[in-house]
């Protein structure tokens, strides 16, 4: 214990002059009448910037297609839309992620081609299936489309599961036919493909577009990175992030400063299933998150600076 002592009395001695001592930072006080404008004039500058970006509006029908770096075309309206029988059968395509046998089911209608259609049924209704793989995706499905699912409707498998290709994203996919077979049909098929409140990117909901980005950006970062293309992995993980960071920012601003937000009970995204207003939000901070790592793995900052335009474009027409 002395020897060490020894050492540090030693050290100290044997210094050639003392460290420098740490300047204090400079007080409200001691910052110049110039300066203080200029930081205020910038800070202004960044509030408006905020201001404007959040609220930007898009009023055409359809968004120009966001290119970054590849272009990202918006779902179109569900091609049954308006048509209705007294009686019917409505089938669906639902996947889930290959090689999970659990989890959130999602209406990937727009890819089932054929065998996606709307017919007036025929006959008595069928028997809902009592055990086995078919009920749990009967289930899950029933609860999926509440509150579309009547008393009297039976939801049916129609197919087997079979490995697709998402040609949105290029993930690999695991799906099945359903279908739901209508006792009575009260309302004509909207352009999310449902009935009753449900809100989707067709429709123009900006919600659901914006998580749709963020979920097609990180799967293209993640694409573009096994390929070596580093810097195509940052613009696109980039993207994702700034949008999963402004989604919550905009709802904010929406509720709290012009108290025009209107809120859905459902919202049918297209590629992480029928969700509700919280796990929507949720889900795309979560895809954000696994694109921040995304984007350091690919050469990018750890902690990319925001930036007010990009996380807003969601709602707007760029």
């Amino acid at each position: 214990m002395l020897r060490f002592a020894l050492c540090g009395v030693l050290v100290a001695c044997s210094s050639p002059s003392k460290p420098a001592p740490v300047p204090a930072r400079a007080s409200n006080a001691e910052i110049t009448p110039t300066r203080k404008a200029q930081l205020m004039a910038a800070h202004r500058e960044l509030e408006d910037e905020q201001q404007t970006a959040l609220a930007a509006t898009c009023t055409s029908s359809r968004k120009q297609p966001r290119c970054e770096p590849s272009c990202y075309e918006a779902e179109p309206p569900d091609p049954r839309a308006g048509k209705q029988h007294v009686r019917a059968e409505i089938s669906h395509l639902v996947c889930r992620p290959a090689g999970r046998e659990t989890g959130q089911l999602v209406f990937a209608d727009e890819i089932g081609g054929t065998q996606v259609m709307i017919r007036a049924a025929r006959g008595a209704q069928p028997k809902a299936h009592k055990a086995g793989w078919e009920a749990g995706v009967a289930r899950a499905v029933r609860v999926a489309l509440q509150p579309e699912v009547a008393r009297g409707d039976v939801i049916r498998v129609t197919g087997a599961w079979t490995e697709r290709t998402h040609p949105v994203t290029q993930e690999a996919l695991r799906c099945v036919t359903v279908s739901h077979h209508v006792a009575v049909m009260r309302a004509a098929l909207d352009p999310c493909g449902g009935r009753g409140a449900i809100a989707c990117e067709a429709t123009g909901n900006a919600a659901v577009h914006g998580i749709n980005v963020v979920h097609y950006r990180l799967g293209e970062a993640r694409r573009l990175h096994a390929a070596g293309d580093d810097p195509g992995c940052q613009r696109a993980s980039l993207e994702a992030i700034a949008v999963a960071r402004g989604l919550p920012r905009w709802r904010q601003y929406v509720t709290l400063n012009v108290n025009k937000w209107r809120a859905s009970p459902r919202y049918r995204t297209r590629f992480d299933g029928i969700l509700d207003e919280e796990t929507l939000f949720t889900t795309a901070m979560s895809l954000g998150r696994e694109a921040e790592v995304v984007h350091t793995s690919c050469g990018g900052a750890a902690h990319p600076p925001p930036d007010a335009t990009r996380e807003q474009s969601f709602h707007t027409c760029r």
